[in-house]
């Protein structure tokens, strides 16, 4: 068994639950290779909050792990110019000791 998971588009997921409406659970998880438990959570999540419910997460996450990314990014060179600002304020220091 693959270990990767399909991932479904807002209009797939919409087609399956029409299909799903028209046919049953069990004949539309055959026909499009999806589970019954999948198909019922795409049809709450649809009655719930229309289409946009339909929505991939995994996209959300990326944007997310993408951020967290940045952030620490970010952070890091921070860190970088404080310890540049740093050895430049200790520079000057040390030149007006020396004259």
């Amino acid at each position: 068994m693959s270990k990767h998971r399909r991932t479904w588009s807002q209009q797939e997921k919409l087609a399956i639950i029409n299909y799903q409406k028209q046919n049953g659970t069990a004949k539309a998880s055959r026909e499009y290779g999806v589970s019954g438990v999948s198909i019922s959570k795409w049809i709450r999540l649809y009655e719930e909050n229309g289409l946009d419910g339909l929505k991939s997460k995994r996209k959300s996450n990326e944007i997310d792990i993408e951020k967290q990314k940045l952030e620490r990014e970010n952070r890091e060179l921070k860190a970088i110019v404080a310890e540049k600002e740093l050895t430049i304020r200790i520079q000057k220091e040390m030149l007006k000791k020396s004259h």
